[in-house]
This record gives C-alpha cells, sequence and structure tokens, in this order.
C-alpha cells in the first residue's frame, strides 16, 4: 500500500539522517568524515525524493485537499517538498565544492550540516506526526484505491533496493555495515 511505501522510505531517510548526525558529531570533535558519503546520503534525499517520494505523496495530498477541502498542514505540504528540494540542492553543492578541493570553513559547513539534518527532520516529523495520521483517519478504502491507481511508476530504491545503484555502493555497503553492526 502506498502509505507503508511513503513510512517505509521515511524510515530510510531517518536512518541516513542519523549518519548525518553521526558525521556532524565527529566534525564537532574535529575529527575526520568522509565526505563522499555526505554527498551519496545528500544526492540520494534529493534524488530519490524529487522523483518518487515527494510525486507519490503529492497525489495523497492533492487527493486530500480535492476530497476532504484545504488543511494548512496539509495544503503547505507542496510549497515545503519545493524548499526542501532548493535547500538540499544548495548544500549538495556545498559538500561538491569540498569534494573538488575549495575551501569552505569548517564551522561554516558545520552549521550548514545542521541546518540540513534539522530541516529533513522537521520536515519528516510535520508528515509522521500530522499529516499521514490525518490521512489515514479520513481515508477510506476507495480512496486508498484511488490513489494507488495514480502512482504507476516502477520503484526500485537505488540504495536499499535490491539493485545498487553505482552512484551509491559505498552509501550501500556503509548501511548494510549498520546493520550487521546493531543485530
Amino acid at each position: 500500500m502506498m502509505i507503508e511505501r511513503i513510512r517505509r522510505e521515511h524510515g530510510y531517510m531517518v536512518r541516513l539522517l542519523a549518519i548525518l548526525n553521526r558525521k556532524l558529531h565527529l566534525l564537532e570533535k574535529e575529527q575526520p568524515i568522509n565526505y563522499s558519503i555526505v554527498k551519496e546520503i545528500v544526492d540520494y534525499l534529493a534524488n530519490h525524493s524529487e522523483k518518487i517520494h515527494h510525486p507519490k505523496e503529492d497525489i495523497l495530498y492533492h487527493y486530500f485537499i480535492e476530497k476532504y477541502g484545504a488543511q494548512e498542514q496539509v495544503e503547505n505540504l507542496e510549497t515545503d517538498h519545493l524548499d526542501l528540494s532548493e535547500k538540499t540542492h544548495a548544500f549538495l553543492d556545498v559538500v561538491e565544492m569540498i569534494l573538488q578541493d575549495s575551501v569552505v570553513p569548517q564551522e561554516v559547513f558545520m552549521g550548514r550540516l545542521s541546518e540540513f539534518i534539522q530541516d529533513q527532520k522537521r520536515h519528516l516529523d510535520l508528515e509522521e506526526q500530522s499529516v499521514l495520521p490525518l490521512i489515514e483517519k479520513r481515508f477510506t478504502t476507495q480512496d486508498w484505491q484511488v490513489v494507488e491507481s495514480q502512482w504507476t511508476v516502477t520503484e526500485d530504491d537505488p540504495v536499499f533496493g535490491d539493485t545498487i545503484a553505482d552512484r551509491y555502493k559505498q552509501l550501500a555497503a556503509r548501511i548494510r555495515q549498520n546493520d550487521v553492526e546493531s543485530v
């Protein structure tokens, strides 16, 4: 079901944000980090969110507004998605600058990383704590069938799916390592 796929993707995002948070803590302790992993995470969050995750959510939100009327928290989500996309690409540019040996002061990078994590988390919390429960409360079986029929994209997550994209192999290996460590 669509809501289950969205929640699963939110779980993946939370895991990635946790990795970024650990990177931030390492930087705060003046420890080195792997900026390539940071790039892969931010790139994944930008690309997967824009192509798969947010369009799926937008189907839910548009349908909800059409059928049940405007609710402020639902109504603003599409704009929130656009703002989040801009911020994500701006942060990705900073990470790429570092990888290309441009000088970015450590304090500036740490501030941008912290802000990025907070923006992502705020958005996920809004959806998980307010928006999705509201939709689940209102939607009927027929509503779910209608939104499911509008989603025609074949999904294979490039990091968490069966086929790992070449550009995310390092990240996928890191995630699998964490899974083994936590078992």
